[in-house]
């Protein structure tokens, strides 16, 4: 069975209802939303550092470590505010956590994830859906929120500095980094 920190999910749905509520009663009428988009596909290259937030990093405690990270992500837009979401993340360091009063090892995760994304003001986007973790030792059911912004740097070309959280079974994360972005 798996078990979510209970608070954690409080603060996140307390969130998401706040976020949803504003959308709902926005007192601007928004600009209808044109048939299709002009260029819907947009791929990401990203790296970025993961944060553990007790870990043991070859055999030593270890309060916190950060691990460098580098991913993929493909992103479909259904139309100019909401996209669908692909992410395949590679954690590129060795460390052991404690889960279900247990130290397994964690070498090479790969974290795929499904999710769907809301442009809540220009360039800023928030999105969270389910994934998976896997990893040798143990696979893991993550859920993530996350949030980027991309600044335009010409030929359908972006830089979005990032932020995830994923909501883990025993343990939650938050990654940052970068991402180059392209539409197609």
């Amino acid at each position: 069975m798996i078990i979510f920190n209970t608070s954690k999910l409080r603060i996140f749905a307390t969130i998401l209802c706040v976020f949803l509520t504003n959308l709902t009663f926005g007192q601007e009428e928004e600009e209808e939303i044109k048939e299709g988009v002009e260029k819907p596909h947009e791929v990401a290259f990203v790296f970025g550092f993961s944060h553990i937030p007790a870990a043991f990093e070859e055999g030593e405690p270890e309060k916190e470590i950060y691990l460098p990270t580098i991913g993929f992500d493909y992103y479909y837009k259904l139309n100019e505010k909401w996209k669908l979401a692909f992410v395949l993340d590679f954690e590129l360091a060795k460390y052991q956590v404690n889960f279900d009063g247990e130290e397994i090892k964690r070498e090479g995760a790969i974290v795929t994830g499904l999710g769907i994304g809301y442009e809540i003001l220009p360039r800023w986007t928030i999105g969270f859906g389910p994934g998976l973790e896997f990893e040798r030792n143990k696979n893991i059911i993550v859920f993530r929120f996350n949030t980027d912004y991309a600044f335009e740097i010409g030929n359908d070309f972006a830089l979005a500095p990032y932020f995830n959280y994923d909501f883990k079974q025993e343990y939650d994360t938050f990654s940052i980094g970068i991402g180059l972005h392209k539409s197609f």
